[in-house]
């Protein structure tokens, strides 16, 4: 399982474990629970949704700097090649 999907089974098992622990030691009348839980419910969507949302714009930026970072190394190459082909023609002249 990667690193970060990981994390979200935890924050999520963690979000469960405490909404779970909060309903059970909480003195309160049904609709109040009722009421809590939807609202912890919403409130983990939302959370849910930006950490897929930061996770699509990531992966975005990531492959946006890997298509830069393989043009540098182009670049890169082709100018040491041409270096190199000068230098090669310098020198049995």
């Amino acid at each position: 399982m990667s690193k970060s999907k990981s994390m979200v089974v935890g924050f999520a098992l963690g979000t469960v474990v405490t909404a779970a622990a909060t309903l059970l030691s909480t003195p309160k009348a049904g609709k109040e629970v009722r009421k809590d839980l939807k609202e912890n419910m919403d409130k983990m969507k939302s959370t849910f949704s930006s950490i897929k949302r930061d996770g699509i714009q990531l992966r975005a930026k990531i492959k946006f700097a890997n298509k830069e970072k393989e043009e540098a190394m182009q670049e890169t190459a082709a100018s040491t090649i041409e270096k190199m082909e000068e230098e090669i023609e310098q020198d049995t002249k």
